[in-house]
């Protein structure tokens, strides 16, 4: 059955998100419908004016078509999701740059907390937890609204952020990720160092201090141990940092701030040969590209349908500005007809005033080449009205 491109691109928008990865090689009906049912907030809004089966039956064509796998296939499919102009790439890639620079908002206070554990790393002072900031930070997301009547400027939805429970969630498992990394590691080449300091779990110290410990002894430990590319260790230990501080403090930040926070912890766990961590913290970051792209594509559809419905508010707004000048225009000029009217009529009247003569008469006499006479007969030009003719 050919079903059209409008509902095979509205199903396919609402459902990316959906069938990425793994759920992308799905085919059976059966599982292909569970997949939807288990989140009506999506099916919802399809389900009012698309059955369940329909649904179902083009997704399944999408996905035997491997549209969901493959983001060639979807440009080819559905070229228009896709599309950006360079304004609006320009703008998109402003708003990211403009989220980081509200997040300068916090950056004092984990200058303030890096200071601090450098000045402990230096002096070796210990493990310990690095001073807190007295109050969590957090960065207001500022929308621009849109200003009224003429001047209508849609709001913008970039840069992209996640709702924070899930940005709290990933940096914390990837924090931990990275404690027990360290731990591990630790363990299994320079074991007397835990014993020294008293570590008997990886939760025992924090991350700031694993990675200055691992930093510390790093001289002790075989060359073979790391996996270095072209970073020196201490470079990709310490990028880390930025990953504690957001989640310990709080710190709003954007989908792709999430991303690369956690690429630079799956570069920690290559470094130290963790392959199985690094593994899955890589799955983190392609479900998260993958996220990242879902709500590009609704967010630009979104904004091009916003578009279009002003756009289309506009010329109606335009057509009534002309509607309404054509009917003050129609009313100037239908009274300056009247009052030319009314002036003609008035001349008419003052000049029969004038000439002693009623409405009645001059209409009588006005087709008549003769007078009136006393009983109202009228006498040819030249005749005596007095005189009878027998």
């Amino acid at each position: 059955m050919v079903h059209k491109i409008a509902d095979r691109r509205r199903i396919y928008l609402a459902c990316r998100a959906i069938f990425a990865g793994d759920k992308a090689n799905l085919r059976k009906p059966k599982k292909v419908r569970e997949e939807i049912e288990k989140r009506p907030s999506v099916l919802g809004p399809l389900n009012r004016d698309l059955s369940i089966e329909k649904v179902v039956e083009i997704l399944r064509d999408l996905l035997e078509r491997r549209v969901f796998e493959s983001e060639l296939k979807a440009k080819i499919e559905f070229p228009e999701l896709f599309f950006s102009s360079p304004t609006q790439d320009a703008t998109r890639e402003k708003s990211e740059i403009d989220a980081l620079n509200q997040a300068e908002a916090a950056a004092e206070a984990i200058e303030e907390i890096a200071s601090v554990e450098h000045a402990d790393a230096e002096s070796d002072k210990g493990f310990g937890d690095a001073p807190q900031v007295g109050e969590d930070v957090k960065v207001e997301i500022n929308v621009e609204q849109a200003a009224p009547h003429h001047g209508v400027v849609l709001p913008s939805l970039y840069p992209i952020y996640v709702p924070y429970k899930v940005q709290h969630r990933i940096l914390n498992e990837a924090q931990r990720m990275l404690e027990e990394s360290c731990f591990d590691f630790v363990q299994k080449w320079l074991p007397v160092v835990l014993e020294e300091q008293a570590i008997d779990c990886a939760s025992s110290i924090e991350l700031t201090n694993w990675t200055r410990l691992v930093a510390k002894i790093a001289d002790r430990i075989p060359q073979e141990a790391f996996d270095l590319g072209a970073a020196p260790l201490t470079e990709i230990l310490f990028a880390t940092n930025k990953l504690r501080h957001t989640a310990v403090h709080r710190l709003l930040t954007t989908a792709r701030g999430i991303q690369d926070l956690v690429k630079s912890a799956m570069a920690l766990t290559l470094a130290l040969n963790d392959h199985r961590r690094a593994g899955e913290l890589e799955e983190m970051c392609y479900e998260l590209e993958s996220k990242i792209k879902a709500m590009e594509l609704n967010k630009n559809v979104l904004e091009n349908s916003a578009k279009a419905g002003l756009e289309e508010i506009q010329r109606q707004r335009e057509e009534l500005d002309r509607k309404e000048a054509e009917i003050i225009t129609n009313m100037i000029r239908d009274d300056r007809e009247n009052k030319s009217l009314i002036g003609i009529l008035l001349e008419d009247s003052v000049g029969r005033i004038l000439e002693g003569k009623t409405e009645v008469e001059d209409e009588v006499t006005g087709g008549q080449n003769g007078d009136v006479g006393r009983d109202g007969s009228l006498s040819r030009v030249g005749e005596d009205p007095f005189k009878v003719y027998y």
